[in-house]
């Protein structure tokens, strides 16, 4: 199950799901980021599968053109991320994102990479009044009208954007690898870095996370042994996991597979860099997002609201609407 959508399946269908009180799995394994996603209550309702850590990718060929390395990008801020990128467009004619026009999928990894969420602990709306909503919709805004960010209108575009060599970089989750390494010629020009963080935020890291998801157990049939199952795997194998990342790509979130040899393998596309094991070290220091019922409401009404924002509404009056647009969906 998406990790996004757990806690709303969870508390919505309680009948319908076993928790994994009993078992034999140690969460403490996983990142708390992630098991985050499916508790409810103290209760730990899902084991993490495929991750969804954020990654900068980015093409070290450009960087070079302008006279930066992937190091120049890590461990950076948004506004020395914003200088640098401005600097490499002005030098190349390249911008180093893109980003499907109304999807808040960069503005929610801001706001995760900060510890921030759209809801509070009680799963009420925090979207008006948020301060660290607000800076991540000014850094995005100044993406935007910067040219660093391009707006496109699908899916299928963005991934085009990067594919056929337009832009010169991306930030989505670790499966965004997958569409990169589409593009041979492009092979051995990329490589992967942590994402920038907030100015000024308590708490901002440069990590983050976009997807992902986890394993549920239903509430009928042996749900011990579903717990056994997953101890035994995704939950307590490195050999499990190095022979299903080379065939399926999916990227474990327990932290302990990072250790084997399969993940530190390098990865020539990505010039030499053991790219897996890395992610499993980002992983681990991706703050939680707390999602409840209604985050992909939130998530809508704030991506309307960055719309507004970008056509000239005020910050206050566009998060203010939203806000009372989760609250009237609510009700």
């Amino acid at each position: 199950m998406q990790n996004n959508a757990f806690q709303k399946n969870v508390i919505n269908y309680p009948d319908l799901f076993s928790d994994y009180s009993g078992s034999e799995i140690d969460f403490s394994q996983f990142p708390d980021g992630v098991t985050a996603y499916s508790q409810i209550d103290g209760d730990q309702y899902g084991v993490p599968f495929d991750s969804g850590t954020a990654i900068n990718a980015l093409r070290t060929d450009v960087l070079a053109e302008a006279g930066y390395t992937v190091d120049d990008f890590t461990g950076i801020t948004w506004d020395e991320y914003l200088t640098k990128a401005e600097d490499v467009l002005a030098k190349t004619g390249k911008p180093l994102l893109s980003g499907v026009a109304g999807s808040s999928d960069i503005l929610m990894m801001i706001l995760q990479s900060a510890g921030a969420s759209l809801f509070d602990a009680d799963g009420q709306p925090t979207i008006a009044g948020n301060d660290e909503l607000v800076d991540a919709i000014e850094v995005y805004a100044e993406l935007v009208e910067s040219g660093v960010l391009v707006e496109v209108n699908s899916w299928d575009e963005y991934i085009s954007t990067f594919v056929n060599g337009s832009v010169a970089g991306t930030i989505n989750g670790i499966w965004i690898t997958g569409s990169i390494q589409t593009a041979d010629d492009q092979a051995g020009k990329w490589a992967i870095t942590d994402l920038p963080k907030l100015d000024g935020v308590p708490g901002a890291t440069n990590y983050s996370a976009n997807g992902g998801s986890s394993w549920a157990i239903s509430s009928t049939g042996d749900a011990e042994l579903a717990a056994d199952f997953l101890a035994s795997t995704f939950a307590g194998s490195t050999d499990f996991y190095d022979t299903i990342l080379p065939k399926s790509g999916a990227v474990a979130n327990w932290i302990p597979a990072g250790d084997s040899s399969v993940y530190a393998q390098p990865s020539e596309f990505f010039g030499g860099q053991p790219i897996f094991q890395q992610v499993v070290e980002f992983g681990a220091q991706v703050p939680s997002n707390n999602t409840g019922v209604y985050y992909y409401e939130g998530r809508d009404a704030v991506s309307a609201a960055m719309t507004k924002i970008l056509g000239g509404t005020g910050i206050d009056e566009a998060l203010d609407e939203a806000q009372a647009n989760v609250e009237f969906a609510m009700n």
